[in-house]
């Protein structure tokens, strides 16, 4: 055992030494030491290698026998969740030290190894009754691993977790992260022209992070817009109701053949919901909804529609019949904590119209207008102050002198909102700045991949052959105005 662990630690200590090892160099050794390790005998002593490994200098053999001693465990348990990774065992603390320590070059070579790990992490955690020790772990492993842009089965995982725990602000930075891409083996159809090693600085994500690599399980169309409905779920639980509706939109818009899923119905259910919260009406549905599609969703959200028709109108009355009528409705659609909002987004958007016909209005005469159950005049002040305080109103209360405990609410001059407007637009103008340098740099470098593709190989060959006059480009691979049209199937059937 001990020449056992003296290999290992000897390779992986090279390893370690990323930055004064050749990529090729590098390479080898690391797919020596992972056939090294996988074809040693499986009854070796596990935990005498692993107390003597550490995860970070020795991430991928702690890894790799870290797995085979979890195998161990469930054959001689026969359970596919032993007690022993169970939180609060030494296993699971040694399972949470390496998820949060591991070498990300080293991990890539152990991809499959790398997901069942985690997934039993979180099995574990969920089976306890305590996901939100595995979302704070899950969340640091996911973000060491850096993977731009790539959504994996892992992340459906993580934010399932999240909703089950509350731990909506722990998701957040993962759900920050533009997802772009999806895993695919197809990917390696022109990366295999590309003699680059995975452990390369100059590696993609895109390019170890794939069906085949093990990272993630093959991800399904209703993967995908799980996906985006949890989050969804999880900025309508924080409140941010604009980054909600675009999840949300991201769910109803998903390629249908003929009908709509479930999923997708749930979506527009809360889309409707958040449509009223944030903007006091039901807002246009995006323009790639098809007519079709939409009458479908109408159909099946009625119920839905009838809040929205009372809303819009300013009917107060009619609202909370709707609300109590449909009570069960809202329950089975798990909608009923969105729902029971509308009350206060009511008189929230009320009051903000009073503030663009009045100048200033008593307390008593906002709580008559409102025609909601917030009858004192503490209640209007106090819910006056949460609207100022939130940014959604610019107005001051005042005390009047001399009149009991009279109290004026004073708009502010429409000016101001103009200045935040302002302000919002150039944040948002930022961040679209950003996100499109993103797809830029990722659109350059599927380019410059392509030209090293079969079809950009054939046409050089073929032109090498050819009178240079009748020359084609392989700089205009992919162009419209090009000698080569490639016609590809970005979507996919989701089959």
């Amino acid at each position: 055992m001990a020449e056992i662990l003296s290999r290992i630690t000897s390779a992986s200590s090279e390893l370690h030494a990323v930055n004064n090892t050749h990529d090729g160099r590098y390479d080898s050794q690391t797919r020596d030491l992972v056939a090294y390790i996988k074809n040693c005998d499986k009854d070796l002593d596990t935990q005498y290698l692993l107390d003597n490994l550490h995860p970070a200098q020795h991430t991928l053999p702690y890894l790799l026998i870290l797995n085979l001693h979890i195998d161990n465990l469930q054959r001689r348990t026969k359970e596919g969740l032993p007690d022993e990774i169970k939180p609060g065992n030494d296993l699971w603390v040694k399972v949470a030290y390496f998820l949060k320590h591991f070498d990300p070059i080293q991990v890539r070579y152990a991809g499959h190894e790398w997901r069942h790990l985690i997934e039993l992490f979180g099995q574990a955690a969920e089976i306890t009754a305590k996901p939100f020790l595995a979302v704070q772990v899950m969340k640091e492993a996911l973000l060491r691993l850096d993977s731009p842009g790539i959504l994996t089965s892992l992340h459906v995982t993580f934010l399932r977790l999240s909703l089950l725990s509350r731990s909506y602000h722990h998701a957040l930075p993962i759900m920050e992260k533009w997802i772009f891409q999806f895993p695919t083996s197809s990917v390696q159809i022109y990366r295999k022209h590309i003699n680059r090693p995975l452990c390369s600085e100059n590696t993609s994500g895109d390019t170890f992070i794939s069906d085949a690599s093990g990272f993630s399980a093959k991800l399904t169309y209703r993967d995908h817009t799980r996906f985006f409905l949890y989050g969804a779920m999880i900025y309508l639980a924080l409140k941010e109701w604009e980054q909600a509706l675009h999840w949300l939109g991201i769910v109803i818009c998903s390629p249908v053949n003929d009908s709509v899923s479930k999923i997708m119905v749930e979506g527009y259910k809360k889309w409707v919901l958040a449509s009223l919260l944030a903007h006091g009406k039901l807002i246009a549905s995006p323009k790639v909804v098809s007519t079709h599609v939409l009458k479908i969703y109408q159909t099946l959200a009625k119920p839905y529609a009838s809040l929205v028709n009372a809303f819009e109108r300013g009917d107060f009355q009619r609202l909370r019949a709707e609300v109590d009528i449909g009570r069960s409705i809202w329950r089975a659609d798990n909608n009923e904590g969105l729902v029971s909002q509308l009350f206060h987004a009511y008189n929230s958007f009320i009051v903000v119209k009073l503030g663009r016909t009045f100048s200033a209005l008593t307390a008593a005469d906002v709580a008559q207008r409102t025609l909601a159950p917030v009858a004192s005049s503490a209640d209007i002040e106090e819910f006056v102050s949460s609207l100022v305080m939130s940014g959604i109103l610019s107005a001051s209360l005042l005390h009047l002198h001399g009149q009991g405990d009279a109290t004026m609410l004073r708009f502010f001059a429409r000016n101001g909102s103009h200045i935040q407007r302002e302000i919002s637009m150039r944040t948002r103008l930022v961040q679209e700045a950003r996100v499109l340098g993103l797809i830029t740099k990722d659109a350059n470098h599927c380019s410059s991949e392509l030209k090293l593709g079969n079809e950009s190989l054939q046409l050089l060959s073929r032109n090498q052959r050819c009178p240079d006059g009748s020359r084609v480009s392989g700089d205009n691979v992919g162009e419209s105005d090009g000698g080569l049209d490639i016609d590809e199937d970005i979507m996919g059937d989701g089959t």
